[in-house]
């Protein structure tokens, strides 16, 4: 999964983070203001063994944030209208799109929630919980 969404990220031109939520807050990269942005969480993976013990399907448990560059003063309105909506969930159908056209991964749950002021750059989005497999 770290592979396939850091692809979409360079594809798309986002910048990329995988590491734990407490190093992602280090983020310290060049502010690109309504470019979102993939902060990768280490991703569980589950292994289904047939008969043989052969891997029949592997399942991808995890979450991503997408966000975009805010001003901590904005209303929460505003940060809805003008980040959250149009920008971050364009990162999504992005991705979730990707993930349809790849063939080989089924979206078995994929669940957001809106994120405002994370971290110390302030990043609204969205965060998303998945589970996947291929």
């Amino acid at each position: 999964m770290y592979e396939f969404l850091k692809q979409v990220a360079e594809d798309n031109k986002y910048p990329f983070l995988y590491a734990r939520t407490d190093y992602q807050n280090l983020y310290n990269e060049l502010e690109q203001v309504d470019t979102p942005h993939i902060f990768l969480d280490p991703v569980q993976i589950d292994e289904s063994f047939g008969d043989y013990n052969e891997v029949e399907e592997t399942t991808y448990i995890g979450s991503f944030t997408i966000l975009v560059s805010s001003d901590i003063d904005e209303d929460y309105d505003y940060k809805y209208l003008n980040h959250i909506k149009p920008v971050a969930k364009e990162g999504a159908i992005v991705i979730k799109e990707a993930l349809r056209c790849e063939g080989k991964f089924t979206i078995n749950n994929w669940r957001e929630t809106e994120v405002v002021n994370a971290f110390d750059y302030n990043l609204d989005g969205l965060v998303i919980r998945f589970n996947i497999t291929e």
